[in-house]
């Protein structure tokens, strides 16, 4: 993302020589998709998860549920005011795939009420993970706005500022990410607590 975005908001402003003003906008489009696992106990379901659950790049276990972002940068709106080069509106969308588990079995009443919270409670976790990422996307929108460069010099200038800008926004994204699954994970985090209830059910 961030060389094309480089890319992208110099060519604009080598293209559009007078300023506009536009509002800027971040949208997301979700999409899920779901590996089956059966079981008629809460142990056999957890068992199908960890053999046929999602992995993630560079990882070798199977997660219960995964959120993966692309950030889409759009419609920059540019141009010179005076001697400088300036970005007015950018839209950035966020593209958000979700990996869930489906039960496709049968079971007791318990075992459908556990297998509720516990569904409700990923939904919860990975939509969290979205949220995180729709607030770094309006981070990277506010900063390709901050961009400026000097006409006189072929806007000279934004190429190091979008590098610099690119590269703390994207240090914020990961720590935040990191930082809510080791509260979620950790000691006595939320997820061990929906774990334990499903497997003890049967």
């Amino acid at each position: 993302m961030k060389p094309g975005l480089r890319a992208l908001v110099l060519g604009v402003l080598m293209t559009v020589p007078s300023l506009s003003d536009s509002a800027a906008k971040v949208t997301y489009g979700e999409k899920t998709i779901h590996y089956t696992v059966n079981g008629r106990s809460g142990q056999e379901i957890y068992s199908q998860i960890g053999k046929k659950g999602p992995r993630v790049s560079g990882q070798r276990d199977h997660k219960v549920a995964t959120t993966t972002m692309t950030f889409d940068v759009r419609g920059v709106k540019a141009g010179i005011k005076g001697t400088r080069c300036l970005v007015t509106g950018v839209d950035v969308h966020v593209n958000v795939v979700y990996r869930i588990p489906k039960w496709t079995g049968k079971g007791s009443p318990a075992l459908r009420k556990a297998w509720a919270a516990f569904e409700a409670h990923l939904w919860r976790h990975e939509k969290r993970h979205r949220d995180i990422g729709v607030e770094y996307a309006r981070r990277v929108e506010s900063d390709i706005k901050k961009l400026s460069g000097d006409a006189r010099r072929d806007c000279a200038g934004m190429v190091d500022q979008a590098k610099r800008l690119a590269k703390a926004s994207s240090a914020w994204h990961d720590r935040k990410q990191q930082a809510f699954d080791a509260t979620w994970f950790g000691d006595g985090g939320q997820q061990f607590k929906y774990d334990r209830a499903l497997m003890a059910t049967k």
